[in-house]
C-alpha cells in the first residue's frame, strides 16, 4: 500500500515537473550523469533523506546534538580501525605467502631436482 501511495506521488511530481518544463524554455544542458543523480534510497529520493537528516539533528537539543557528534565520531573512528585492521592482515598474509613460496623455491625444490 505504501508503494501504490509512492508511485502516485510519483506520477504527481513528474506531471508538476512537465507543467514546470513547459513554461520554461527547454534545457539542453541536461546531461545523462545528473539524470542518473537522482538516486534514490528506500524509495526516497536522496536529497530527501538527507534533509530528513538534517531537520531530525536540528530538532536536537544541544546535548543531543553532542550525543549524536560523539556517537557518530565513535562508529566512523570504528570503522576505519576495522578497515586498517583488514589492510594490515592482507599485507601480512601476502608477506608470508613471499616467505613461503621462497622457502620452496630454494629450500624444497632444488633438492628434489638433485
Amino acid at each position: 500500500m505504501n508503494t501504490q501511495k509512492h508511485q502516485d506521488y510519483e506520477l504527481r511530481l513528474e506531471e508538476l515537473e512537465q507543467q514546470g518544463n513547459k513554461d520554461q524554455p527547454m534545457q539542453s544542458g541536461k546531461t545523462q550523469a545528473e539524470q542518473r543523480f537522482r538516486q534514490y534510497v528506500n524509495g526516497l529520493p536522496v536529497e530527501s533523506v538527507l534533509t530528513q537528516i538534517a531537520n531530525w539533528f536540528n530538532s536536537l537539543t544541544s546535548a543531543g546534538k553532542i550525543a549524536v557528534v560523539i556517537i557518530g565520531g565513535i562508529l566512523g573512528l570504528s570503522l576505519l580501525r576495522t578497515t586498517l585492521q583488514l589492510v594490515a592482515s592482507l599485507f601480512s598474509l601476502t608477506i608470508l605467502g613471499v616467505v613461503l613460496y621462497l622457502m620452496y623455491k630454494f629450500l624444497i625444490n632444488p633438492q628434489s631436482q638433485k
